[in-house]
């Protein structure tokens, strides 16, 4: 963006503290700023109240912008833009559908030349996330919550299974894109300095990652050094028969595994 721009975030989190738009829209006046409010990450069951903020912070001449599961499903799985996406626009809402690691510049350099655009749609050119920065924790941000050990980190995206009730496939791709465990290590040691003892690996799907085993490895080695890390993770029914998994995963730390199952039930299907 230039040596003379300055790029400042700010981090609000309504599930811990509330959102203070009055305070947004006066830094937004500031004739030297150019602020956009990202709606981050929304999913379903947050959209009503991501397009009540959206209304309120348009009304005072915000500009915003919207992403997540929500509008990247809604848009990858119907024809036509559905109702609840159009009524964003109208507002006057950028709308981003699909991942941004490699389009974030382009978008922030749309807000800075105040041109940005009603839609966004990268749902077609997922990026490669081998090297990718990863989320770096903010100790101030851990204070706010009662658990303040745990944090999150996805080692890959996407599925190479085709369920007909997930979204995951239509957001994120039926090609799994991996993380190297190098880059895993290298967080896991910063954000320990931090408190951050456990974690959640959001992945759909870890044991399909086609670098589970040097990311597991790497954990283990983390841990023979005497950092005390440990994990969560989200596999399929079938991950056990995988050689060596489950020893490995046992090793890294593992102490929790969610396992998603589709319903036998024909009428819960429909």
């Amino acid at each position: 963006l230039g040596e003379h721009i300055e790029v400042e975030t700010r981090l609000f989190d309504e599930t811990v503290e509330s959102v203070p738009v009055r305070r947004i829209a006066r830094w937004s006046r500031d004739k030297n700023v150019r602020l956009i409010v990202g709606l981050v990450g929304v999913q379903s069951n947050q959209f009503a109240r991501a397009r009540d903020l959206a209304r309120e912070l348009r009304s005072r001449g915000v500009s915003v912008m919207v992403g997540g599961f929500h509008v990247s499903g809604m848009i990858a799985m119907f024809p036509q833009l559905t109702s609840d996406i159009t009524e964003m626009i109208d507002m006057g809402v950028t709308v981003v559908a699909g991942e941004v690691e490699d389009k974030w510049t382009g978008l922030l350099s749309d807000v800075v030349n105040d041109r940005l655009q009603p839609l966004y749609n990268f749902l077609t050119s997922p990026p490669d996330l081998a090297r990718k920065p990863l989320p770096r924790v903010s100790k101030d941000y851990m204070k706010k919550f009662a658990i303040r050990y745990m944090g999150t980190i996805d080692t890959s995206r996407g599925c190479p299974f085709n369920c007909s009730f997930c979204t995951i496939i239509n957001v994120q791709g039926r090609k799994m894109r991996c993380r190297e465990a190098e880059n895993m290590r290298h967080i896991l040691i910063d954000n320990y300095a931090k408190g951050i003892t456990h974690y959640f690996f959001t992945d759909d799907n870890f044991s399909r990652n086609k670098n589970w085993r040097p990311i597991l490895e790497e954990l283990i080695a983390v841990r023979e050094q005497g950092y005390n890390i440990g994990f969560m993770m989200q596999i399929d029914t079938i991950a056990y028969r995988i050689p060596g998994f489950v020893e490995l995963a046992s090793r890294a730390g593992c102490s929790q595994v969610f396992i998603g199952m589709e319903s036998i039930n024909q009428e819960n299907l429909k």
